[in-house]
């Protein structure tokens, strides 16, 4: 995103209908070149909660591919796009144009040409214009000097770009879009700007011959319908590849749901007339690492710290307002069982039993038999405690697509775990206390569940929860 806000939102309408037909959602991600410790599944499996079917994410680099690669194969398992932004890590200051084109044009079509198969649309080059926008008392194009009493140009304009930088940025599109152009002229390329007036920038692509399919525009809180109205004119669909409300979360959290929300239905509102595609929000977990600067405070998902690691914590209410939109309201889950986790053991302890406890009190139904077998097996060897065996189902798959708690706030999520593990409401201690350390990061939500199953109470309530050295082998 650019580093370069306006100062304030226009107002947005607030209410309308969606179009029959809804936009691409989608939201940006940078796991290839940050978001430290959390795992690219676990970003995908916010991804795929929120309702978006896209995931934008950066790439630098040809040996970025593997960790591309993962991606793709994790979006797929989740029916995710992922949607890359080629953003070449060129020395625009010291090549020649020449030597930028080439290199661009070399990184496009390595992409382009090993993802052929699995990558349709890729976006070429991030706000590059940026580099251009011409400064005060610098000369334009037609022989005039920009005003030195003027901070930088708009951008609106063709003139608005100094000449030997704008070359050096033509030469690096149009590498990009030959390249990819060169591995099959079907693959659709998106490029434009940062948004922020900078429509100028598309006017001097198309002098210079550069070839792209799909008009890219970045909005942060102002109305876009103007800059809309003038990129449509090329003819090409629009793809809002960066939006958010100014200063993401760092004034209020609140402020950030609302502005989102109010986008996501302008969007819609001129997703018909101006042929607009799709909408990625900026950004899925926030950059802590990056405060105090609002690049920290970006984010659906807040990142915390947690003995030395950054993790994913709780979704924002921004993330709420999306899901809302993209999926409608979510139900908070509830324990749902077609057995009786509360069974006795009336003609003896055995480890399967115990195993099929544990299934039936976190999956909901009896385990079948060649799981049963398997975890029993570990118990009997002491490899592991029931304890282990009810955390692994909690971290499974399974129990995820059966509850989705990856999107509950960190007091539904206590709660959850209360009714479920416990058997009962949470109280008032253990809610404030627990949801307290998973905001300063110093337990993480598997570690209160972990907290939850080695409790005194949790053993007391259970009967199959006695001591396995108390349980007799199986006949």
């Amino acid at each position: 995103m650019s580093f370069r806000f306006a100062a304030a939102a226009a107002l947005l309408l607030t209410a309308s209908a969606p179009a029959s037909a809804d936009l691409l959602w989608g939201v940006n991600g940078h796991p290839v070149v940050s978001y430290p410790d959390v795992p690219i599944e676990r970003q995908l499996d916010f991804v795929r909660d929120l309702g978006v079917k896209s995931y934008r994410v950066n790439i630098t680099a040809a040996d970025q591919g593997d960790t591309l690669a993962r991606l793709v194969k994790a979006g797929k398992e989740r029916g995710i796009e992922i949607l890359p932004v080629i953003t070449p890590g060129l020395d625009l200051d010291k090549d020649k144009p020449e030597e930028l084109y080439g290199e661009a044009r070399q990184l496009a079509f390595a992409l382009g040409a090993r993802f052929k198969n699995d990558i349709r649309v890729w976006e070429l080059g991030n706000e590059m214009e940026i580099y251009a926008i011409i400064k005060p008392c610098e000369k334009r194009d037609d022989g005039s000097q920009y005003p030195c009493g003027w901070g930088p140009a708009g951008g609106n304009g063709v003139l608005d770009y100094y000449g030997p930088r704008w070359v050096k940025v033509s030469a690096v599109l149009k590498g990009l879009s030959e390249g990819m152009t060169a591995v099959d002229p079907s693959i659709k390329k998106a490029m434009g700007t940062a948004g922020w007036g900078h429509t100028g920038a598309f006017a001097r692509m198309k002098q210079d011959g550069i070839a792209w399919d799909i008009s890219v525009w970045h909005m942060y809180g102002e109305d876009p319908e103007w800059a809309f109205r003038e990129i449509s004119s090329y003819g090409k669909p629009i793809w809002v590849t960066e939006f958010n409300n100014p200063y993401g979360s760092q004034r209020s959290e609140r402020q950030q749901a609302d502005g989102v929300k109010q986008t996501m239905t302008r969007l819609r509102e001129l997703q018909d007339k101006y042929k607009v595609e799709a909408a990625h929000i900026y950004e899925l977990l926030d950059e802590t690492y990056w405060a105090p600067s609002f690049e920290a405070n970006m984010g659906l998902v807040r990142l915390a710290a947690n003995k030395g690691k950054w993790i994913a914590g709780e979704p924002k209410p921004a993330y709420m307002a999306v899901r809302d939109i993209t999926r409608g309201p979510q139900p908070l889950p509830k324990p749902r069982r077609d057995c009786d986790a509360g069974a006795k053991f009336a003609d003896g302890f055995t480890y399967v039993r115990q195993v099929n406890f544990a299934y039936c009190l976190v999956l909901g139904h009896n385990g079948d038999a060649a799981e049963l077998d398997r975890w029993s097996a570990t118990l009997e060897s002491g490899d592991a405690r029931l304890t282990n065996v009810i955390m692994e189902m909690i971290r499974s798959e399974e129990f995820e697509a059966k509850y989705a708690t990856i999107g509950l706030t960190d007091r539904a999520y206590v709660a959850f775990l209360y009714l479920l593990l416990l058997e009962r409401p949470a109280d008032s201690y253990g809610m404030e206390t627990y949801t307290r350390q998973l905001r300063l990061g110093s337990m993480t939500r598997d570690a209160i569940a972990f907290g939850i199953v080695s409790s005194s109470e949790f053993k007391s309530r259970h009967s199959a929860m006695r001591d396995a050295s108390d349980v007799p082998a199986p006949d």
